[in-house]
């Protein structure tokens, strides 16, 4: 049992859940096992190979009253050999396992780990007790041992109840993404306007920091520290209590002078931090000045490199110095609030806040740039500063659309997996035609992110008729129907109405109250709920698929 439990923490510890490999992951464990496994494992050896080679146990026997209970009795030497294995046993892979425990973002994993290695140690005092004792305090010994061993058992089901595998990988990593922030290796550009609705980008980037246990500091010029302070001021999330995370707001001039940020900032603020900094209109001598401050110190080898958010107002702001931030950040991506807050529901003649919590289903041709009405849904949900995913399958026009894009959570379902597997930060694979599987992802994605807006793509549904009937697709599309039917969640269903029979595709609708069509005509409204007009077949399309003029893309 010991050696199990060995195995299963350190391969664990070692394992890479972006790699679906299973059995390659195991050879690679087998032939390079670490370290601290192999120590344990050679004392588990020891002690049995000891155990054999002596026998340093006697079988006893003792009548109580009518009764007669048989016990090992066991020589001194063997129990403090079987203290040591103990020893070795909770230092080694049950700390193992709790300290992992801590590196897992989702609360009810976390607490099911440490739940699981509190069991793990209280098995081995609870058998070494037993080994020690003899024939001491029976029959209460034995009826006690076997209470022990029953509670422990129940601990583990309760703590294996949840969550699912699917639930831990959801919720790790960057599949449920932090709208304006990934990680600290990658930067990101905001750009916006007068008209642009920055309020939610900093509540959300002050928000996301203090969850993640961050400091946060945002830079703006002196102009725009009264417009942060009434933000942050309003939304509770400035003034922390003393020994909490804090919120700084400080003038970009004042880095300028001390040289240095680091210099500049209060003493309380850690190098596990966010940063903001906002150059608003300034010119591009001073934007190069500051960008040098900021970004030279931590190409020196061994600083620390803090994320950041650059925003840049676009209508006052001069010309390169977008390009400047993009070569000191290469591999920055762009959240233009400027052009991309309404680029999907403009085509209709709305606005963002139009088609929150709204369910739309959008009948495309496939051989058409269907794609592209994904894109702007996609664009308008980021640059509102709200979370992405996409339902898809592997290989799909779609999925070669989006599967290079960061901050967007793809899953796709693929015949190369029997179980859900984490790709990469943003991406999931799914097993193909698992139906189960996709409610519980969206179910799981839901929890996450209950009272966060979010926008959901569902690419999978005219395959799922197809292959699975239209009775079963049917129920699991009003099922995700209904689990969306809330504010914070928007979603677009996409179905190839020229593979399905009418009769078929006008149940589907049914489920709908809004309704889009999409082929080389262009984007058409069938109807809209909460719409601003109200459009036919007959009638001509309400937008194509191009770009706005100015736009960039994230």
């Amino acid at each position: 049992m010991a050696t199990s439990i060995g195995v299963a923490s350190y391969l664990l510890q070692n394992g890479d859940e972006t790699d679906p490999r299973r059995i390659w992951r195991l050879r690679r464990f087998v032939s390079k096992p670490p370290l601290p496994f192999l120590i344990f494992l050679l004392a588990v050896g020891v002690w049995t190979a000891v155990g054999f080679i002596f026998s340093p146990w006697m079988l006893n026997q003792a009548s109580l009253g009518r009764a007669t209970y048989y016990y090992y009795s066991y020589q001194i030497w063997y129990i403090a050999t079987s203290a040591l294995l103990l020893v070795c046993f909770v230092s080694m892979p049950v700390l193992s396992f709790f300290h992992q425990s801590k590196t897992v973002q989702d609360k009810k994993a976390s607490l099911s780990m440490k739940i699981i290695s509190l069991c793990w140690a209280c098995f081995g005092v609870l058998t070494l007790f037993q080994v020690a004792a003899g024939g001491l305090f029976l029959p209460t010994s034995q009826s006690i041992g076997s209470v022990a061993d029953s509670l422990l058992f129940m601990l583990i089901a309760f703590a294996l109840r949840e969550p699912t595998i699917l639930g831990r990988i959801v919720t790790s990593g960057e599949t449920v993404s932090q709208a304006v922030y990934s990680n600290p290796s990658i930067d990101t550009i905001v750009l916006y306007n007068t008209e642009s609705d920055r309020r939610n980008l900093v509540e959300t980037f002050v928000m996301d920091g203090l969850a993640t246990g961050q400091d946060v500091v945002c830079q703006v010029t002196k102009a725009e520290v009264p417009f942060y302070r009434a933000i942050l001021k309003g939304s509770g999330l400035l003034g922390s209590p003393p020994g909490e995370h804090s919120v700084t707001i400080q003038p970009i001039e004042t880095t300028v002078l001390s040289g240095e940020i680091n210099s500049s900032l209060p003493s309380s603020v850690s190098d596990e931090r966010r940063e903001l900094v906002d150059l608003d209109e300034l010119d591009v001598a001073h934007c190069q000045n500051i960008i040098d401050k900021i970004a030279i110190p931590e190409s020196t080898p061994g600083s620390r490199r803090v994320g950041r958010i650059w925003a840049l107002n676009v209508e006052g702001a001069h010309a390169g110095i977008l390009d400047l931030l993009q070569r000191v950040n290469p591999t920055a991506r762009v959240i233009d609030l400027a052009m991309q807050q309404d680029s999907f529901s403009s085509m209709f003649n709305m606005k963002h806040q139009d088609i929150l919590g709204n369910r739309l289903l959008l009948e495309y041709e496939p051989t058409s740039d269907y794609e592209e009405i994904v894109q702007k849904f996609a664009r308008e949900f980021q640059a509102n500063v709200e979370s992405v995913a996409i339902f898809t399958s592997a290989g799909s026009p779609i999925y070669r659309q989006f599967r290079d894009q960061r901050n967007i959570s793809l899953f796709s379902f693929s015949t190369k997996t029997s179980s859900p597997a984490r790709l990469s930060d943003e991406q999931v694979l799914l097993p193909e035609r698992d139906t189960s599987l996709l409610l519980d992802a969206v179910d799981k994605l839901l929890q996450a992110l209950s009272r966060k807006r979010i926008g959901i793509v569902f690419d999978v549904f005219t395959d799922i008729i197809l292959s699975q009937g239209f009775e079963k697709a049917y129920g699991v599309l009003s099922s995700v129907v209904e689990m969306t039917e809330n504010e914070t969640a928007s979603i677009l269903v996409l179905i190839n109405y020229g593979a399905l029979e009418p009769k078929i595709l006008g149940a589907v609708q049914g489920l709908f109250r809004s309704q889009l069509r999409f082929n080389f005509e262009g984007l058409k409204v069938i109807k809209l709920e909460g719409g601003r007009q109200k459009s036919s077949y007959g009638e001509e399309p309400s937008s194509g698929v191009q770009e706005h003029s100015g736009g960039i893309k994230a």
